[in-house]
């Protein structure tokens, strides 16, 4: 999962409220989370990705729910009903595909390799 501009923008804007709060500094949460505090600055401003545990390490330690505080993942959570959904996968083969059928949830495809 990738995490967006927006998803950094309310992480950064909820660490700011919280860093005042609790009067806690960048280097103390830095430990809290194992990572330096070089590491954790830059993540917050953007010059490395966020990575997932990174951001639901961080989430936890100032007691957020992710999927309903993340941009990203309060859309995905739209997705969550019981209707049915289409998915599309394509495979690459290594020669000329040659008959395709299909039974129930599987896909059979014959190929001609050139050896």
């Amino acid at each position: 999962m990738e995490f967006t501009y927006h998803d950094r923008q309310m992480l950064y804007d909820a660490w700011m409220s919280y860093k005042a709060k609790l009067r806690i500094t960048q280097i103390e949460m830095a430990k809290r989370l194992g990572v330096s505090q070089l590491d954790f600055s830059k993540t917050m401003r953007g010059d490395v990705p966020m990575d997932r545990n990174f951001v639901f390490r961080f989430c936890k330690e100032m007691g957020l729910d992710p999927g309903s505080s993340l941009p990203s993942l309060k859309e995905n959570k739209k997705i969550t009903s019981n209707e049915p959904i289409m998915v599309r996968t394509s495979l690459t083969v290594d020669g000329t595909i040659a008959k395709v059928e299909y039974s129930g949830d599987q896909v059979f495809i014959e190929y001609i390799k050139e050896i």
